[in-house]
C-alpha cells in the first residue's frame, strides 16, 4: 500500500463540483441515482448547522480538486444532550483507494469532532461492502453491534 500525502480540510465553495461527481459515483455504486444538485449540495453540507463537509487533496498534486470526501452529519442525543457525527459518506476515487486517503478522511472527521466538542463518532457501511468492512476492522475501529431492525415511513 502506497502512502499519499493528502490534506484534509472543510470543504470550500471550489470543491463542490468534484465532491458532487464523487457523490453521483458512490450512488451508482450503491444502485442509487443521485438527484441532488450542487446548489443542494451546497446548502446541506456547507450552510446548514447539521452537516460537514471534508475533502482530501493530494498535497503533490498540482491539481487541487478533491480525491475524496466525508459528509458528516450531526446527531443529538436526546437522552444525553449530547451530539456526536456520523460519518454518512466516505468515498475516494477509484484509482486512489489503498493508499491511506479513506482512512486520512476518518482521521480528519475525528479531529473536527473533537475540535467541535462532539461526543461521538461512527461510520457505518453496506453489511456486503467487504473492502470497507476489512478497512475499518484494520483500523482498529470498535464494530457496534446491529441497531435492529430499520424501516422506511412513506410520506409522500
Amino acid at each position: 500500500m502506497t502512502r499519499k500525502h493528502v490534506t484534509i480540510r472543510l470543504a470550500a465553495p471550489e470543491h463542490l463540483p468534484e465532491v458532487h461527481r464523487m457523490l453521483i459515483a458512490l450512488a451508482a455504486h450503491h444502485g442509487d441515482e443521485a438527484t441532488i444538485t450542487p446548489d443542494v449540495l451546497q446548502r446541506i453540507a456547507m450552510q446548514g448547522p447539521g452537516a460537514r463537509l471534508i475533502v482530501a487533496t493530494l498535497d503533490d498534486s498540482p491539481q487541487r480538486h478533491p480525491v475524496g470526501y466525508a459528509l458528516l452529519l450531526l446527531r443529538p442525543n436526546m437522552v444525553t444532550g449530547t451530539q456526536a457525527y456520523i460519518i454518512d459518506h466516505l468515498f475516494v476515487q477509484e484509482p486512489l483507494r489503498h493508499q491511506g486517503i479513506g482512512r486520512a478522511l476518518i482521521e480528519g472527521a475525528k479531529k473536527l469532532a473533537l475540535e467541535e466538542g462532539r461526543q461521538g463518532l461512527t461510520i457505518g457501511t453496506h453489511p456486503e461492502n467487504d473492502a470497507a468492512i476489512v478497512a475499518y476492522r484494520a483500523m482498529g475501529l470498535a464494530e457496534l453491534p446491529q441497531p435492529g431492525p430499520r424501516f422506511a415511513v412513506e410520506i409522500a
